[in-house]
């Protein structure tokens, strides 16, 4: 779960999902950036909504889906898609995400339970070193991999009207591309020390002067398409400030000890999951 917040929070979403996709081939790219017909508006101070699609090399449905990205007064919201709400497992259901990147938390939203699951992003980086999937990928013994490098590579292109520049990410093979726009966006940046170790690489795209607009993850050939993140829409607009606020009465439970109790719980001590430790505010923070 600290994972998903983690990717949740920036949404990105964008970073990086991965979403596989049914198309293949590289986003066309040019050394000038493609001509804009119409104003568009600046990020920073931005209210609206921001839409992206989402594909897959999968079965249909689950091989596209939609999130719609909602900013203001320097928050993002994020809800669940209907899909994954849907998907038996799901321990959320319907459920969405407030990021608030100046106060530097994330709260969960999780209607069915009438709870919201606070994030201290000055913490997840630490917290999340213990779920680093290096040993469960590469096995026992086997060394861990290589962190990802990124290469800007001065081509430019253009997504939803906005100039971006391709950005390359390599491991052991062409791993993906992510066009990145060079807009303030201070509503869409992550402390360094929320950022897990292995993920350092995108602390340039999480730093509120870039905006990334289009990922595109490759498979082991590094050519193959096999997921594609894209904003297709910016659309300036006055938004209700309640979208941005949980809902009053709802309980609130502190992340870091909800995740000692599930600690506590796997090594066989009391406490999970009926009576599981967790701080609990009066009032959403």
């Amino acid at each position: 779960m600290l994972r998903t917040t983690y990717l949740l929070a920036p949404t990105l979403v964008l970073a990086m999902a991965a979403l596989a996709c049914s198309k293949t081939g590289q986003p066309s790219s040019t050394s000038e950036p493609a001509a804009t017909t119409a104003a568009l508006p600046a990020l920073e101070g931005f209210e609206g909504e921001i839409d992206l699609a989402m594909k897959a090399d999968k079965p249909p449905p689950d091989n596209a889906m939609s999130l719609a990205l909602l900013v203001k007064g320097g928050k993002l919201r994020a809800d669940l898609p209907e899909q994954l709400a849907k998907q038996p497992g799901n321990p959320f259901g319907k459920a969405y995400a407030i990021f608030d990147a100046a106060g530097k938390k994330v709260q969960i939203v999780v209607d069915a339970r009438k709870e919201v699951i606070l994030v201290d992003l000055n913490k997840t980086g630490e917290q999340l070193k213990g779920l680093a999937p290096a040993a469960r990928d590469h096995g026992a013994g086997a060394p861990p991999a290589a962190p990802p490098k990124v290469t800007k590579t001065g081509k430019f292109d253009e997504a939803a009207g906005y100039r971006c520049e391709n950005w390359d990410i390599t491991t052991d093979h062409h791993a993906g591309t992510v066009c990145v726009a060079q807009q303030g966006a201070s509503w869409f940046s992550l402390p360094i020390t929320g950022i897990p170790t292995e993920h350092l690489w995108m602390a340039e795209l999480l730093d509120g002067k870039h905006f990334p607009l289009r990922f595109v993850g490759y498979g082991k050939d590094g050519a193959k398409e096999e997921g594609r993140v894209e904003v297709t829409r910016i659309d300036k607009k006055a938004l209700a400030a309640a979208d941005f606020e949980p809902p009053p009465g709802y309980r609130v439970v502190d992340l870091e000890q909800m995740m000692r109790g599930f600690a506590m719980g796997m090594a066989g001590m009391p406490g999970m999951p009926g009576g599981m430790p967790m701080r609990h505010h009066p009032k959403p923070q």
